[in-house]
């Protein structure tokens, strides 16, 4: 049986770590390169390091702080932000990212999904989903503000050759209140791929609420490792006890 995976998500500014609440109001919340080296202490199961305003930005992310965070990690280590061509998914892969997580140039291009994952493999090629609801609704947030549907786009990205799904729950995002188990359970019914579910987690408990009301095997969090004082292990162990297999 597959184990749950628990990933912390670490979402970073150009310079800085920094955490948001339903993606506005950045706070700075630390150093990237010391979370990945207390990550990497803790044996976590995979660790996400994304650039949130590189595309708003017009820029590339720093590749010299990504090698670093790299270096820190001896588990798998997806990587996402201003990422627009093949070329950008060659350079991560080169200093060491398993992953890449795209998110504005699928929505812009869904072939570019297409080409990068005939060309590298389904397997490294993850689009990050980010999904509120509107008008009763779940469409996907995007700066270009297109209107899009989250059943319309997570199809096609997964005609496109998309290898994994993460899923962000937009207005849970930072709020430590739970998970969105309604948006969990509708993406659900068309999702084919590994999918990590975000946005919500602030106890123990909320985790155990997820794993017992969908079929998620795989959770991205951040603000619980922020600003409290659970650990990914104490996650685990929750789980655990509703016998849900974990790596420990």
């Amino acid at each position: 049986m597959l184990k749950v995976r628990i990933i912390p998500i670490l979402t970073f500014n150009g310079f800085a770590l920094v955490k948001t609440k339903q993606f506005i109001n950045p706070r700075m919340v630390g150093n990237p390169v010391q979370a990945a080296r207390v990550y990497n202490s803790r044996a976590v199961d995979e660790l996400a390091f994304i650039d949130i305003f590189a595309t708003q930005q017009n820029r590339k992310i720093n590749l010299k702080i990504v090698q670093d965070v790299i270096k820190e990690c001896f588990m798998p280590v997806a990587i996402g932000g201003g990422i627009t061509s093949v070329e950008d998914i060659n350079d991560l892969l080169k200093i060491g990212a398993d992953k890449v997580i795209i998110k504005s140039a699928s929505i812009k291009d869904k072939n570019f999904i297409k080409t990068a994952s005939e060309f590298f493999g389904a397997q490294c090629i993850t689009i990050s989903v980010d999904v509120q609801k509107k008008n009763d609704r779940f469409e996907i947030l995007n700066i270009a503000g297109k209107n899009i549907a989250m059943h319309d786009f997570i199809s096609e990205m997964q005609e496109a050759g998309a290898g994994e799904i993460i899923l962000n729950a937009v207005n849970n995002d930072g709020m430590m209140s739970g998970f969105d188990i309604e948006l969990i359970k509708e993406a659900e019914k068309i999702t084919k791929v590994p999918m990590i579910c975000v946005g919500g987690g602030g106890k123990p408990d909320h985790y155990i609420e997820l794993f017992q009301n969908t079929n998620c095997e795989a959770v991205g969090s951040s603000s619980i490792f922020h600003f409290t004082q659970f650990t990914p292990l104490d996650i685990k162990n929750s789980l655990q006890k509703i016998n849900k297999p974990v790596r420990l």
